[in-house]
Formats: structure tokens, sequence, C-alpha cells
């Protein structure tokens, strides 16, 4: 007799996942140690101690106004593809994206989710949105950082070469030829077939936003991101009581550490960022230790509050789904006269009118007159 039992993956099987998950967190992780144990925790601690605690509420102001700025860009990108969604719904969604963004690599597909679920759009034109801000942010930061990196040995072709990178992007996702020969080797990889169709609609959606003009005129927004990013790197400088760094040289700093964290694929390029601004910073002359105090107190101001705006989004925005399906369910939509008024046509079943009527001019409205321009009274004769 066959006796079939069921199968159960091994222990190995099951922990494989978990562990290819746990894998860029605890990279993020062991890179803060590593820059931790490198300049020694006790000079590292002391550093932090001298930090001017009167910084805390400009770096708020700071805060809020870099994720409000960021936003309003992606609502406004959201409008261009049809997606209706609030601008309080917008504002809280890019917090809880960014907050998925700080511990997990690839944070930013988890608000273009949530932003298809929230409002009905289809999740390549939300995805859409999402590409096309930040290579617009990321393209900014490298042209506020050009008259830094003039400075360093080298400086002016790394500069070349990242924009060009960067615009090459543009160019395989604008262009469709060269869309389609990057395509056709790309596709050549193993495993590639299987994200054929969802890049394809991505770069559809991408190409057709690049091309609108008013997508372009939101830039302004990505600009003043990146205003708000380089105040708010001085003014940890100046609490950590570090001269010597001006407007420009922040700039560079600034744009090593983004460049560097997007390239690194970890959470929120947690450690890349932090061995950027150490790294650029050491170059510029400031003590390592200071330097790495820096890079952390950076790092505390790009997540804080994500984290804590984001914790509130997560526990908001369902409930707000939930009320809205409530209030829908328990007030169907009913007939209106407003839309009549304004149509000239009724919007409820009406009883027959008698063929003899004589309508007169009267300044009280008709119920059933078929005027929208002129209020009638309509008496039989």
């Amino acid at each position: 007799m066959l006796t079939l039992r069921p199968t159960f993956p091994t222990t190995a099987a099951a922990v494989r996942p978990r562990l290819a998950r746990a894998l860029p967190v605890l990279l993020a992780v062991a890179g803060l140690a590593a820059l931790v144990l490198a300049v020694h925790p006790s000079a590292m601690a002391a550093a932090l101690r001298r930090f001017d605690l009167r910084a805390l509420l400009p770096l708020a102001l700071l805060g809020a106004a870099f994720y409000v700025l960021q936003g309003l860009r992606w609502h406004l990108l959201l409008r261009q593809v049809g997606a209706a969604a609030r601008v309080s719904d917008s504002l809280l969604v890019n917090l809880a994206g960014q907050a998925v963004s700080a511990v997990l690599p690839l944070g930013d597909v988890t608000r273009a989710l949530m932003m298809s679920r929230t409002t009905g759009a289809a999740l390549g034109a939300t995805a859409a949105t999402v590409t096309v801000q930040e290579l617009s942010f990321m393209l900014l930061v490298v042209a506020a950082a050009a008259p830094g990196l003039a400075r360093l040995p080298g400086g002016p072709v790394l500069m070349l070469l990242v924009v060009a990178g960067i615009a090459g992007v543009f160019a395989v996702l604008t262009v469709p030829r060269l869309y389609a020969a990057v395509r056709r080797a790309v596709l050549g990889l193993p495993g590639a077939h299987r994200f054929a169709a969802d890049v394809d609609a991505l770069q559809r959606e991408v190409s057709g936003l690049l091309r609108r003009p008013a997508v372009l005129a939101g830039a302004v927004l990505d600009a003043g991101r990146v205003v708000v990013a380089v105040a708010a790197l001085l003014v940890i400088l100046r609490a950590l009581h570090i001269g010597g760094v001006g407007w420009w040289d922040g700039a560079l700093v600034l744009a090593i550490s983004f460049v560097g964290g997007a390239l690194s694929l970890l959470p929120g390029g947690v450690g890349a960022n932090e061995a950027g601004v150490a790294g650029i910073l050491i170059a510029f002359g400031v003590h390592p230790v200071a330097a790495a105090a820096v890079a952390i107190m950076q790092r505390l101001w790009l997540v804080s509050m994500p984290l804590a705006g984001g914790g509130l989004a997560w526990v908001w925005l369902p409930r707000r789904r939930a009320r809205t399906a409530t209030l829908h369910r328990a007030w169907p939509a009913s007939p209106s006269p407003v839309p009549a008024a304004l149509t000239g046509r009724p919007s409820w079943p009406m009883t027959p009118v008698p063929a003899r009527m004589a309508c007169t001019r009267t300044a009280t409205p008709c119920i059933g007159s078929a005027s929208s321009t002129t209020a009638t009274l309509c008496s039989s004769t």
C-alpha cells in the first residue's frame, strides 16, 4: 500500500530566505559598527557629547521641510499619472516608504505599492513617479556638488562620469531605440525575462512623464530638498564645532553620501552613506573622530522623522481606508437635485407631466422644470 506523506521544507531551506532578507540589514549594521570601532568608541562618544543641543530645533524644522518637499513633489507627479490622492495621503505614504527604506533595501517600491493600493492606480505608474523623482533629485545633488568637486584631484573627471551615468539612465528611459538595444543586451542575462514586462511598463510610464513640462518644472521642489539637506549638514557641523567647511563643500559631502548610498543598494545606504561623509570630510582636513560623529548625526537626522512619522502613517492609513469604506457602505450614493440643476436633466425618476401645461416665469423654482437657467412655476391650464 502506497502511503503519501506530507513533505516539509528542511531547516536550511526555511532559514535561507530569512537570511537573504536579513543580509542587507546585517551589512548596514556592520558598516556602522566598523565606522565606530575605527575611530574608537570612547572617542566617538566624547565627540558626540560636544554636540550643541540648541541645534536640535533647526534640525527638526529642516527635517520636516525636507520630507514635506519630497511628499509634495511626489504628489504632483502622482497627479500626472492620474493617481487621485490627497496631499495628506501623499505625505503620509511617503513617510511610510522612507521608514521602510531605513531598514530594507528598495524601500521606495513600498511607497509605490501603497499608493497604488490607496488610489487604484497601476503599480507601474506609481513606480514611475518614484523613479523620476529620485533621478531628478540625484542629478541636482551632483550638479550642486560641482564647485566643491573641482577642488579635489581628479574631481572634474569624476563629476563628468557621474553626470554621464545619470544622463545615460535618462537617455535609456526616454529614447526608444536606445532602450531597445539595452533591453536586448540585458535579456541575455539569466532570469531577466521574468522582469521584462514590468520593466517595459516602467519605461513607458517614465518616458511619458519626462516629456511633460509640468514634471520638469516640479524639479524646483527637488532643488529645494538639496538646499535643505546641505543646510542641515552645515548645522550639524557647527553644532559639533567643526569649521572650515563651506556651502559648496557641504554639497559635495551630500552628493558623495547620497550617490554612494544609492549604488550600495543597502537599506537607506546605511554604512556606504556614512563612509562617504566621513571620507570626504577627512579629505577636507576634518579630524577622523569628528568626521565620524558628523556621519552618525546626519544619519540620525535622515531617519528620525521617517521612523516617527512613518510609524504613525502605517497606523493611520489603514484606519482611514477602513473608515472611508464604512461610510460608503452606510451612505450609498443617492440622487441629488444639484446635478439636475447644473445639467438641466433630472437625475431621478419623475412622474410624467401632462401634455397641456403652461409655465409662467416667477422667482420660485419649480421641481421638475426642464430649464436650467430660468426658474419657472408650472401650472395646468
